[in-house]
């Protein structure tokens, strides 16, 4: 858990980077906000994407990690049909690539649930959306003002975004889905190292924009208020966010109030701005690699007369610091895309549920997921030799007050639930025969134990206990360690201070 946290502390700022894409001011006569903004108010389209990654690694990079940067340089993903219909649903189908993998797979998107599918996979998967509100006891979410607000936010944000050093403008004639299109060409480039400057200009003028920030903050309340009353919240709650007297009710007052704590905030930030960042450089002097001129963004938007981006490419490099925890020199990312069909006629492409697996209900073990899917397909090989999902890592000390091992003779005994459980497999209780069924997670092999008997069942052959079953005072059945892991597929080793190690591949 460290190492990640370690690992994604590096990745924070590439977001960063991603925030500041153009500038605010015109170029050449060209509105760059609205070449922004235009996409806002497109209800239908369709569009491909494609997307892929690059890592250099590190020098003396480990055999292990070296295996993770190839597996980085092999995704790529290419959604060829990408539909958005003018009532909200989307569907898309494209082909994720994996090594030397590829894998087709569709999806699908309405107010009603999310479903999806890929090649090999025996019925489709889905997630219902409908009602998940009022499931997580959240009442009175609208849609539509959410809609609304995100369109503030981003006008907001864009108005105020400051132009990076490089920005250009021309006329190109460019090919979009097979046509020939006269378009727009607004091209930029944004260093790492202008990031810090181009933050604090951004922060200077939403400071300086009361009526961007004002209405903003007014859409806003429009969007929560409604909220906050259905689900009972009331001043009292809120009383941390210094409204003092005004009631939620007078939006005047709550809006001014709000504005005015928020701009304080920002100029509070602006203040201290230089010493913090000195601050942070000195405490992570690692950001100044990924803060430099050597990390790159590079984007070419093409946009139409009606101020819809119609093609797009996108080419971040980013500069990484030696790190035990990141071995890689850089990593970039390459993402083209094209749209076509803007408001027209469009139908997203539904997937049927019908016996599809409900993941919202559905806590799937490493076997039932491989079962979902054909055996010798990509995504079954992918997910089991890959990924190994059905990897299992235990460990039991001497003294473990959750096991509660007990050692007779040369043979550790442990409860036969708790370790079966631990490795996904299925424990049943036979009560007419006294007996404890186990089935594995992974290969469906059948164990019988009977309460008393030095006897076991493993796929019908019977094998012979050291001593039968025998149940503790807390009602715990228990079996030889060695012999219900290994039968579940896992290997077992002890070190010299009595620890156990279980181990499933």
């Amino acid at each position: 858990m460290k190492k990640m946290k370690a690992r994604t502390k590096w990745l924070l700022p590439i977001l960063a980077v991603l925030l500041i894409l153009a500038g605010c001011q015109n170029v050449a006569g060209f509105d760059v906000n609205k070449a922004l903004l235009g996409d806002l108010d497109v209800k239908s389209s369709e569009s491909s994407t494609t997307l892929s990654l690059k890592a250099v690694p590190a020098a003396g990079i480990s055999a292990e990690d070296k295996e993770m940067v190839d597996l980085i340089n092999s995704f790529s993903l290419n959604l060829s049909s990408m539909k958005l219909q003018d009532n909200g649903n989307v569907s898309a189908a494209g082909v994720v690539g994996y090594k030397q993998l590829s894998i087709p797979f569709t999806f699908f998107m309405d107010k009603e649930a999310v479903v999806f599918t890929a090649e090999g996979a025996k019925q489709p998967f889905y997630y219902p959306i409908k009602g998940y509100e009022e499931s997580m006891g959240i009442q009175g979410l609208d849609q539509n003002k959410a809609q609304e607000i995100s369109k503030l936010l981003t006008s907001f944000v864009v108005k105020n975004l400051p132009n990076p050093g490089a920005i250009s403008v021309a006329s190109v004639n460019e090919s979009v889905y097979g046509e020939q299109l006269n378009l727009t060409k607004l091209h930029t480039e944004i260093t790492g190292d202008e990031m810090p400057a181009l933050v604090k200009s951004f922060l200077k003028s939403i400071s300086k924009d009361t009526e961007g920030f004002t209405n903003f903050i007014s859409g806003l309340y429009d969007y929560l208020y409604p909220l906050l009353e259905a689900n009972g919240v009331g001043a009292d709650e809120l009383s941390d966010l210094g409204l003092g007297e005004i009631p939620l009710e007078n939006k005047e007052g709550v809006v001014t109030v709000a504005h005015d704590a928020a701009k304080l905030a920002v100029d509070a930030l602006l203040l201290v701005y230089d010493k913090q960042l000195d601050n942070l450089y000195a405490s992570t002097p690692e950001l100044k690699t990924i803060l430099s001129k050597e990390t790159k963004l590079n984007i070419d938007m093409f946009v139409d007369s009606g101020f819809h981006v119609r093609k797009q490419n996108i080419n971040l490099f980013v500069a990484l610091p030696a790190s035990k925890d990141l071995p890689l020199q850089s990593i970039s990312l390459k993402m083209d895309t094209q749209t076509w069909n803007v408001n027209g006629a469009v139908t997203a492409n539904p997937i049927s549920t019908k016996g599809a697996l409900d993941l919202s209900s559905a806590e799937l073990t490493p076997g039932q997921t491989l079962r979902s899917f054909e055996p010798g397909s990509d995504v079954y090989n992918m997910l089991k030799n890959d990924l190994n999902i059905t990897a299992k890592s235990l460990m039991i000390a001497p003294d473990d007050d959750y096991y509660y091992p007990i050692v007779e003779g040369n043979t550790t005994y442990v409860p036969l639930r708790y370790l079966a459980e631990d490795m996904d497999a299925v424990v049943e209780w036979d009560g007419a025969n006294r007996a404890i069924n186990v089935t594995d997670d992974v290969y469906g092999d059948k164990l019988v134990f009977k309460i008393g008997s030095d006897k076991v069942l493993i796929n019908g052959k019977t094998v012979k206990l050291a001593q039968p079953v025998f149940v503790d005072e807390y009602g715990d059945a228990y079996v030889p360690l060695r012999l219900l892991a290994e039968a579940l597929h896992a290997k077992v080793e002890k070190d010299e201070d009595g620890y156990i190690y279980i181990d499933r591949p």
